[in-house]
């Protein structure tokens, strides 16, 4: 699939991550500002780029066609799951006993992103068509055989 993916839809597949890493940040540092930890002008700086991130995908994805849609869909659906499946390395070092405050700001991320992909898959696996699901599945086999998720 990636292979035949032009240069819009790997834009947008950018722009997805793009947006997914400034709300976790944003939520990272609603967290930390929660247990009294200063925040400065980064945070306005992640919703700013939200912002522009959500204007240039809404543009973009007017331009698809339907079958380039599905196939954003489906990458992005992918990509989620394969970061979903480093999480027991990546937050292996962490104890889910620490508070907020004693977190070291590493884990505090890994933890708000795994959160985030879990909810970004979930969403993009229910709005899925028949026909996504059935290409999503063939990808997610194809991809086990090899041992990439």
């Amino acid at each position: 699939m990636r292979a035949i993916m032009g240069a819009a839809p790997r834009q947008i597949l950018r722009l997805l991550q793009a947006v997914a890493f400034a709300r976790i940040q944003c939520e990272c540092m609603r967290l930390t500002r929660a247990v009294g930890r200063a925040v400065g002008p980064e945070r306005f700086e992640y919703h700013r780029r939200m912002d522009v991130y959500a204007r240039e995908l809404e543009f973009l994805q007017h331009a698809l066609a339907p079958d380039e849609r599905s196939a954003v869909r489906v990458e992005r659906a992918l990509f989620l799951r394969l970061l979903l499946s480093s999480a027991p390395w990546r937050l292996a070092s962490w104890s889910d006993t620490e508070t907020l405050d004693e977190m070291p700001a590493s884990h505090l991320f890994e933890w708000v992103a795994h959160d985030d992909e879990r909810m970004e898959l979930a969403e993009i696996e229910s709005a899925m068509t028949p026909q996504e699901t059935m290409q999503y599945a063939y990808a997610r086999i194809h991809l086990a055989s090899q041992g990439s998720i």
